[in-house]
């Protein structure tokens, strides 16, 4: 973080305190002070383990294969909202000449057969963990390649994009 951008934190967070604080009495010997502070809803994630999967299998199983954990901590004591994005569409993409395609679905702890090709999905009941000391929860992230065993050849890929906030 820049000196500038702390800086500013460090005033905003004086000029915060000190507006909160005022004397409500000031008779005889005796002088009463007032005073808050808030903590603003926050969710923090990680992913988890295993989270730079290469070896897929890609044939026409087409099996469903975990891709790694998504670890969440909020300060809410309620679920999270997670919003799920991919790089290339809801597609792993080859690394071929003709860029070949192999669509799949995602499957979110016990949601399954989420489509990421028609755009970004939220998922409103990812579970979180509470706590001062940061205990997360784990969900468990899997794919399901809809390969035919005919595919071009090539290494394929995509990259999810997770993002996480307070409900």
């Amino acid at each position: 973080m820049n000196t500038l951008l702390k800086s500013l934190l460090v005033a905003s967070a004086i000029t915060s305190i000190s507006a909160a604080a005022a004397v409500s009495s000031s008779t005889g010997n005796e002088a009463k002070f007032s005073f808050e502070g808030t903590i603003e809803p926050l969710c923090k994630t990680d992913s988890g383990t295993a989270n730079s999967v290469t070896g897929l299998n890609l044939d026409a199983t087409q099996e469903t294969q975990d891709i790694g954990t998504l670890d969440v901590w909020c300060n809410t004591g309620k679920n999270a909202t997670t919003e799920y994005s991919s790089l290339n569409g809801g597609f792993l993409i080859a690394n071929n000449t003709q860029k070949s395609k192999i669509a799949y679905t995602l499957d979110i702890g016990t949601t399954t057969g989420v489509d990421l090709k028609s755009g970004a999905f939220k998922h409103s009941t990812t579970e979180a963990g509470t706590g001062s000391t940061g205990e997360t929860k784990a969900t468990a992230l899997k794919i399901t390649p809809q390969s035919n065993g005919l595919n071009d050849a090539g290494t394929y890929s995509d990259t999810i994009t997770v993002t996480v906030s307070p409900n």
